[in-house]
């Protein structure tokens, strides 16, 4: 076998199945398999052939990685690209943009649903039940004031202005009909659960969360959830409006239900009491 005429990795004079460096004087004691480096230095199409060099390497040069003397170089690095920042602009490793907080998720990466489309959903729910409740019970709340109403156009049309003021406490109560205070309030209650039930465990979402682009699901897992669990989170909200009806406590019941609007707007999970309660949260369903 010839001797090359310039440094580099060839066949090995002594073993066919290994390569020897030489180092461009006399071969080094330097050796490793063919397929070690084969499969570790990609062929160089470029590259000359002379000598029975082998696939990838260069004659005359030290293969990659390596000098001429078969020492072991540190390879340049390919720079490092960020991905766009907030302003559009793509910058190397270490450029500092502002990019956008990340918005918070479920453990599946589920969008979490903002503080505003809550609050926007809560409000358009609460009309859509006020409407409701007019239809439904205005009927049983006109009864239960009825004979007030009467007495307050009487003293109207007879002009005397200090009629009601003379009332005491024991005849202005007796001139309504709590019985049918109690039915109203009852049917009130009743229409909230059926209304937040109903669609909440057919639809995962009332009305004004569907039209904000909102939904519920339970914490650990996403889809629509039971009537239970529904009802569950009605729980608190329905507990609320029971209590409310006696007197003294309902302003006690008043701090409860602020809390429990405010709770999402600084909870991880965004979360509000009732949703702790049901195991839920309410997630972004469309942007």
């Amino acid at each position: 076998m010839s001797t090359p005429d310039r440094a580099g990795w060839y066949d090995d004079p002594d073993d066919d199945s290994r390569l020897r460096y030489f180092d461009g004087i006399i071969w080094s004691e330097r050796t490793e398999p063919k397929s070690t480096r084969v499969a570790r230095v990609p062929a160089d199409p470029a590259a000359g052939v002379g000598g029975g060099s082998p696939a990838g390497d260069v004659p005359g040069h030290g293969a990659p990685g390596t000098d001429v003397f078969g020492r072991q170089t540190q390879q340049p690095s390919a720079p490092q690209w960020q991905q766009p920042t907030a302003h559009g602009h793509p910058g190397h490793s270490g450029y500092s943009g502002y990019a956008a907080a990340p918005e918070p998720t479920t453990e599946d990466g589920q969008p979490l649903a903002s503080y505003g489309a809550r609050a926007g959903a809560y409000l358009i729910d609460g009309l859509v039940v006020a409407v409701l409740n007019l239809l439904v019970t205005g009927w049983a709340w006109w009864l239960w004031m009825a004979d007030y109403w009467d007495f307050v156009y009487g003293a109207a049309l007879e002009g005397n202005q200090d009629a009601v003021n003379d009332l005491t406490p024991a005849e202005l109560t007796g001139m309504f009909d709590w019985q049918y205070f109690f039915i109203a309030a009852g049917l009130s209650l009743l229409l909230q659960a059926v209304y937040h039930v109903g669609f909440l465990s057919t639809r995962s979402a009332t009305p004004g969360k569907m039209l904000l682009g909102i939904s519920v699901r339970k914490v650990e897992r996403p889809g629509r959830i039971s009537a239970g669990t529904a009802f569950m989170r009605m729980l608190l909200p329905l507990s609320v409006g029971v209590f409310s009806l006696i007197p003294l406590v309902s302003y006690l019941v008043f701090f409860v239900t602020l809390a429990d609007l405010i709770w999402p707007a600084k909870d991880p999970r965004r979360q509000a009491l009732h949703d702790k309660i049901a195991g839920t949260v309410v997630v972004q369903t469309r942007r």
